[in-house]
């Protein structure tokens, strides 16, 4: 039985980097698409990577840029990607605890799924 709980968790953690990696890749490229200059232009490419350059940093400014085909939000995807990726291997071990009938594990894995989202909601509200 516990096979199957190691593989789901296997399975899951290497999707969610694969899936990252693609995503970012895919900003990238279109990043590089729509500013063919970055390549041969050292003064583009720091307008790029100016401290004062814009980058998406809402939920709204990501999925806005993301419609528009915006490279740096498709990235800003694949980081948030990445991120929740040890958050779904939590809420997936609750899952697998319920079915294994753990009541300890799943009190103390959903303890800490609560203070991973608290986390976030406290970050996203000190930002």
């Amino acid at each position: 039985m516990k096979s199957w709980m190691d593989t789901a968790i296997t399975v899951l953690l290497r999707t969610g980097v694969l899936l990252s990696i693609a995503i970012i890749a895919a900003g990238m490229v279109i990043t590089f698409v729509h500013h063919p200059d970055y390549f041969s232009s050292r003064p583009a490419l720091g307008t790029l990577t100016a401290p004062d350059a814009h980058f998406p940093s809402s939920i709204g400014e990501v999925s806005a840029g993301v419609r528009r085909g915006s490279g740096l939000a498709i990235m800003t995807v694949g980081l948030l990607v990445l991120i929740a990726t040890p958050v779904a291997r939590v809420a997936l071990s609750i899952v697998i605890f319920v079915i294994a009938r753990d009541r300890l594990y799943v009190a103390i894995t959903a303890a800490v799924f609560a203070i991973l989202l608290v986390a976030f909601a406290v970050g996203r509200a000190a930002a």
